[in-house]
């Protein structure tokens, strides 16, 4: 006999079947664990900021760190190439010091802030420039603790650099690193005349002597200028007065007159910052004070030019108000080059690196800058994620079969956007809300009857608390209301169509009682309040609402001020504005439900709580009729999940699936982490979990799941994965085959998977195109892993059998 298995053409991802139709057999074998989500899309955080100048490569790129940020948020090593391709070479670092020192073998040395051994008082590294990076050394918390600078390399071939805690009196210490590692501790600073807490890195003088600053000691108490040799011979060269400001965090940077210049960010004549100037004998003197209009704050190391003037950057002030890029000669003329005027590439903390093709080069939180001598600047790359991140809300499928969806941060402005994921899985930013038009949209887009995606965001808009707009196709956006006041605030909602063709929704915030409104508004911005929450009829609707079969629209609050209704309540809103409470949560029966209302074809309505219940108030599913018959059909256990916060959707297999937001950690379970879970829940109450997650492939679950053409479940998790920003996910929730062997009698050997506990049908034919499948081989359901198996002997006389595998 044969056995005829049908090929996939990607044997790691079988394909699944339409829903309710029969799985083809394939060849892989899959864990028994087969429902785990497959990850489609992985957002991707940024960086973070850069506190310090960017270093120059023997490659000719850009390299810097970041004290935070990146997809584990301790800190990234980064790469930006002359043409702008930003890479993080190291993701997995604590807190690195700002800024890299080139050595003269070519590789990159650094040193975290935290980690390096059980101590955790830092490590020095050294790095390739494609990102190996190897440790060299271990703080140990006196020979250094916490460094926040990098290092510098001295003429003698060795590093030099501070740390803000250890040493001997534990404000601060000065070591040397040979490039093998060997670490010398050269003074320890005493917070007193030496000083202490040195945040800012050395700086080589003219001389072959180490400069640096202090934070605090001195005779004033605001910190220090010191040169010392090589050697550890230390020498005090003055102490900053109240004038000059008490945070001066940038190194010191050598004049073309072989004096050193440093920035305050406060002090100076108006106190918004100031330039100063030491002699190598001690001879200070304020170059120039910012007064608000050029710049204010400093905080970035300054940079010499090939016109021997100094250029350096402000977080704040200039005609932007956003900060702005500087030159200023040795006697004071200054000069503002850059006035930044967007909030994507603003508020530098970093000083600049004038390269080798005599450019400048600079961080922003926002972007990587390159700036001409003569103040030309443009955007080099992107620190913010341009797909964007954090998604917040569900998909929805588009006119065109793709899905669109929002992120509530990042893109060109960091304040959000609407992306499209087509059916192969390409993800394209089509809008960037900027602030104005709206920014953190965290509801799901809604088609409304006109074939326009209608939605709202959180915040943003002309009253900063969120709008309602309008996006067409061609990807124009229309604010048709923005929130605040008496109308609410703060929609997090997605708007429904309701019978009327009108949209509705709901604002968690604000409102004539302050604590939200039920509101409508047509296609083309139509206003009204239908309803102002007090507390006591409920309060902060937070899902929105959905429209029922009965004309009627329902509805969650997750409040309320009163003893009746503090945990939330179940509503109901004529189109006039006219409200029913149907249920006051008691938390025994639930408490919060963030989650909104689905409706069967039945009429009933299903919902979930996100707290309460009776297991120690992990979240509860419940159905309610349009009349108020309550029942509840489940208490989360934490193992199945915990604080579900997102509407249930009903699947083509009738049942409702949803998601939970933490919880889901079983103890046999590989893939069991804790960080959120999918469920399946029938109308009479039957609970499976169908997917856990566990950070590497997400979590933080905000939203409801969308059912994609061939029956698999679709959607987003707000946090995690390997980028650190969300990603979009699917489940296959259709049976499937998953091994097919022939053994040496002749009998065949079957394996499948499916959601545990539910029932299927093994069907066998003698042809593939036989509708239905005549011989039903056996029947039964998946066990606890969602695991099925069985010989077949009735194969040893059939000369050909095709396999499938249906539901009930």
């Amino acid at each position: 006999m044969r056995v005829v298995r049908k090929q996939n053409r990607d044997v790691r991802k079988p394909v699944a079947a339409p829903w309710g139709a029969i799985a083809g057999i394939c060849l892989l074998v899959q864990s028994a664990w087969g429902l785990q989500p497959q990850t489609l899309f992985n957002f991707q955080v940024s960086p973070g900021t850069a506190t310090g100048a960017l270093v120059e490569g023997p490659d000719g790129n850009f390299y810097g760190t970041t004290a935070h940020g990146g997809p584990h948020g301790g800190g990234t090593v980064f790469r930006v190439t002359s043409a702008g391709i930003l890479t993080t070479l190291v993701a997995s670092v604590d807190n690195p010091a700002a800024g890299l020192a080139v050595g003269n073998d070519g590789l990159l040395y650094g040193m975290n802030g935290a980690g390096g051994g059980p101590s955790g008082f830092g490590s020095v590294f050294k790095m390739s420039t494609n990102g190996e990076l190897m440790t060299i050394a271990v703080f140990d918390g006196v020979n250094a603790g916490n460094p926040q600078s990098g290092l510098v390399l001295a003429p003698d071939g060795n590093f030099y650099g501070m740390s803000q805690e250890g040493g001997t009196n534990e404000v601060g210490n000065v070591f040397r690193v040979t490039p093998a590692g060997v670490v010398t501790s050269l003074v320890s600073f005493d917070g007193s005349t030496l000083g202490g807490f040195p945040a800012a890195g050395l700086t080589v003088g003219p001389d072959g002597e180490l400069y640096g600053v202090t934070e605090i000691g001195g005779t004033a108490g605001a910190g220090t200028i010191f040169k010392m040799t090589t050697a550890g011979a230390f020498t005090p060269l003055y102490s900053f007065q109240s004038t000059n400001g008490f945070v001066g965090r940038a190194r010191l940077t050598v004049g073309p007159d072989h004096a050193l210049y440093g920035i305050r960010r406060d002090g100076g004549s108006a106190d918004l910052g100031m330039v100063y100037r030491i002699t190598t004998n001690g001879t200070f003197s304020t170059v120039f004070s910012f007064s608000g209009t050029n710049g204010t704050s400093p905080e970035g190391e300054l940079a010499l030019g090939a016109d021997g003037q100094l250029y350096g950057t402000t977080q704040q002030g200039g005609a932007g108000t956003l900060g702005t890029v500087f030159k200023v000669s040795t006697n004071g003329g200054l000069t503002t080059l850059v006035s930044f005027n967007s909030a994507a590439n603003s508020a530098p903390q970093a000083g600049l690196l004038r390269a080798r093709d005599g450019n400048f080069y600079g961080c922003s939180p926002g972007a990587v800058f390159k700036m001409t001598p003569g103040g030309v600047m443009s955007i080099l790359s992107s620190l913010i994620p341009l797909n964007g991140l954090h998604p917040q809300s569900g998909l929805i499928v588009g006119p065109d079969g793709s899905f669109y969806g929002t992120t509530r941060d990042g893109g060109s402005n960091n304040m959000g956007t609407i992306f499209k994921l087509s059916a192969g899985g390409a993800l394209s930013t089509v809008f960037d809300f900027d602030g104005t038009n709206g920014s953190a949209p965290e509801g799901a887009l809604v088609i409304g009857r006109d074939g326009n995606f209608y939605g709202t965001t959180s915040l943003g808009g002309a009253g900063s608390a969120g709008t309602i707009f309008r996006f067409a196709t061609n990807g124009a956006l229309t604010t048709l209301m923005s929130m605040g006041g008496t109308n609410g605030g703060d929609p997090q909602c997605q708007l429904v169509v309701g019978a009327d063709g009108v949209m509705y929704g709901t604002a968690p915030e604000f409102g004539a009682g302050g604590v939200g409104t039920v509101f409508r508004i047509t296609t083309n911005g139509v206003f009204t309040v239908l309803l102002a929450f007090n507390g006591t009829n409920g309060a902060n609707p937070e899902d929105g609402l959905t429209a029922g079969l009965d004309g009627n629209l329902y509805g969650t609050t997750a409040d309320g001020t009163i003893a009746a209704t503090q945990n939330g309540t179940v509503f109901k809103i004529t189109p006039g504005g006219a409200l029913t409470t149907l249920v006051a949560f008691s938390n025994t029966n639930g408490a919060s439900p963030l989650g909104g209302l689905v409706q069967g074809g039945d009429g009933v309505l299903y919902g979930t709580t996100s707290f309460g219940g009776t297991n120690f108030g992990y979240g509860t599913i419940f159905k309610l009729t349009t009349n108020g018959a309550f029942t509840q059909l489940f208490n989360f256990h934490f193992t199945d999940g915990e604080e579900p916060v997102a509407k249930m959707i009903f699947g083509p297999d009738g049942a409702l699936y949803g998601t939970t937001a933490v919880g889901g950690h079983l103890g046999g379970n590989p893939f069991g982490g804790g960080e959120g879970t999918v469920f399946r829940i029938t109308t009479n109450g039957v609970f499976t979990s169908v997917a856990f997650f566990d950070g590497t492939n997400g979590f933080n679950l905000p939203s409801p799941l969308a059912v994609a053409g061939d029956g698999s479940l679709l959607g987003v998790t707000g946090e995690g994965g390997p980028g650190g920003g969300g990603t979009i996910f699917r489940v296959v929730v259709a049976p499937m085959l998953t091994g097919v062997a022939r053994s040496s009698n002749g009998s065949v050997n079957i394996s499948g998977t499916g959601l545990p506990g539910t029932g299927f049908r093994l069907l066998a034919a003698g042809t593939p195109a036989a509708k239905p499948f005549p011989t039903l081989v056996t029947s039964g359901a998946f066990d606890t892993n969602g695991d099925f198996s069985f010989t077949d002997a009735g194969a040893v006389t059939n000369g050909m059998r095709f396999y499938r595998l249906a539901i009930p």
